[in-house]
């Protein structure tokens, strides 16, 4: 009985002093995209073209302060199998959505070099932003909108015909 007593004592000491030692901080690992970046399905995206969008970019943070202006990027990016991939790994959608800075930023493995060769623009002072002459095709638009270690992005999926020109509003509110 004495023997049992002293290993059960043992052991709680051992879980006492694993579980007060601090414990290293788990890192993220990149996520693995499964899908390849197609430099040639999307050459078309550089190609001129006579198509707009233009729009409109407001967030509101966690705490509920909403911000817009001149600070923030505007990235507009082809649609791709990977692309597609990588987004719903952040917006949990293709279609729509938005993220908070504070949930988190993610890596992803590959990262090819080519997929960060988007077009972009900055807002104005009223949150406004214009790409043009752009090409027919299905496009993703990612706005920045980062201040103050708040913040996030929003992701809105766009076809646009030849010639035309697209209007949209991207709120997260």
């Amino acid at each position: 009985m004495a023997i049992i007593k002293k290993l059960c004592l043992l052991f709680i000491g051992f879980l006492c002093i694993n579980c007060a030692r601090p414990q290293k901080a788990k890192e993220k690992q990149p996520i693995k995209i499964e899908n390849t970046f197609d430099v040639e399905a999307v050459k078309w995206f550089k190609t001129p073209g006579n198509g707009t969008i233009k729009g409109v970019a407001k967030f509101k943070s966690k705490n509920g302060e909403t911000r817009f202006g001149e600070k923030f990027r505007i990235e507009l990016m082809p649609d791709c199998l990977y692309t597609q991939e990588r987004l719903h790994h952040i917006y949990k959608n293709t279609n729509a959505g938005y993220v908070h800075v504070e949930n988190g930023i993610p890596t992803f493995t590959p990262d090819p070099k080519e997929y960060h060769d988007t077009k972009k623009t900055m807002c104005n002072e009223k949150g406004e932003f214009e790409f043009t002459n752009l090409p027919a095709g299905d496009y993703y638009i990612i706005a920045f909108m980062l201040w103050d270690k708040t913040g996030g992005g929003i992701m809105q999926y766009v076809q646009l015909k030849e010639g035309e020109t697209q209007n949209i509003e991207m709120l997260n509110f």
